[in-house]
């Protein structure tokens, strides 16, 4: 990933003093381990080209680690209308925290879309992290709204999102599987239930 790219998004989308925007510019560059960006950010136009096999295979390991590792993960899954797998999620950040991976849609247990994602928080992040999101789609008229957006997509601007956790029973609760979408944010020690998601968002890509 190319860090100094949320330099330049920095510069251009926000109304800000330019000699801040240019600093940080260049510790984007300097800071080749770190990434860096504000709060409403866009996700930057695609300069890569994005493997519809590859983002496939991770997809596919993710949804079967995950339905192995959480009960009742499954029924959940197949119960949708529509799921969103973003199978490694980078956060990390010096100044700024910013988040960053690819995503794909599937329906019926078939992919539709490819999507990127992104995240940008103010404060500190020591070193890089990553984990997993899976988002559940419980309506029609959920998932309709997400694709037939014409823009980026933004958890809690155009839509709340519930967070899936664990009950006390290590299955996982069923309290917000009502809601018309559910996100399971996971890692090596199992579900985040306390993740925070807001102003995550998604953009569909194009991908080869």
């Amino acid at each position: 990933m190319n860090y100094s790219i949320f330099g330049e998004i920095l510069m251009s989308s926000i109304s800000i003093n330019k000699s801040i925007a240019s600093a940080v510019l260049a510790l984007g560059v300097a800071f080749s381990g770190q990434v860096l960006a504000v709060d409403s950010t866009p996700i930057p136009e695609a300069k890569e080209t994005y493997k519809k096999a590859d983002i496939d295979a991770d997809v596919a390991a993710t949804l079967a680690k995950f339905n192995a590792d959480q009960p009742g993960a499954k029924e959940i899954i197949d119960a949708a209308k529509g799921v969103l797998v973003c199978p490694t999620i980078t956060k990390g950040g010096f100044i700024f925290g910013a988040a960053g991976g690819t995503c794909a849609l599937q329906m019926g247990g078939k992919t539709v879309d490819y999507y990127g994602y992104g995240a940008v928080k103010w404060g500190f992040l020591a070193g890089a992290q990553s984990y997993s999101m899976i988002m559940v789609f419980n309506t029609d008229a959920a998932l309709g709204k997400f694709r037939s957006s014409k823009r980026e997509w933004q958890i809690g601007a155009d839509v709340s999102v519930a967070v899936g956790e664990k009950g006390k029973t290590g299955k996982l609760d069923t309290t917000n599987l009502r809601s018309a979408i559910v996100a399971f944010v996971f890692g090596e020690k199992g579900v985040m239930g306390d993740a925070s998601i807001d102003g995550g968002r998604f953009k569909r890509i194009d991908a080869k």
